[in-house]
């Protein structure tokens, strides 16, 4: 299976106040973006090819249909918005991969799905990086991938 790790940046796209007030309202809140490990959410822009702007995520329960779920997070906590916050997550997360899946990257048959903070999501106070395991493009999952070996 060859490497694909999709980054999907909260707000990556979106620059300025007025267009964050269109897409999440006239309040922002970061504390929305933040996802726990074990959490199974939905989205259809949660898939293998996709670049998704992100803001909060239907949470569900994993027997329930879903498009991913989520098998690390961290906060993170240095001062400055850090330049490389997209290659380091993508690391970290194909390094948590195979403890949560139970299988190598390589050898699995799932997606990883990679969420950090923008540069303005950071001002706002936005620390969160979270890994997403997901299905094949438009795949629903039904069930906890936690150990599958899938």
């Amino acid at each position: 299976m060859s490497l694909v790790v999709t980054a999907f940046a909260a707000m990556l796209a979106l620059s300025g106040c007025s267009a964050l007030d269109s897409y999440f309202g006239s309040d922002v809140d970061v504390s929305e973006l933040e996802l726990t490990v074990g959490e199974c959410v939905v989205d259809e822009g949660l898939t293998s090819d996709t670049l998704t702007e992100v803001g909060a995520l239907p949470v569900v329960d994993c027997a329930e249909p879903h498009h991913a779920e989520v098998y690390y997070a961290e906060t993170l906590s240095v001062e400055e918005y850090p330049d490389t916050v997209a290659t380091t997550t993508e690391e970290s997360c194909l390094a948590e991969f195979e403890g949560y899946v139970g299988a190598a990257y390589e050898d699995s048959r799932y997606y990883v799905s990679v969420i950090y903070p923008s540069e303005y999501t950071w001002g706002e106070g936005d620390r969160q990086v979270a890994c997403l395991v997901t299905g094949d493009t438009d795949e629903e999952l039904t069930g906890s991938v936690r150990g599958s070996g899938e």
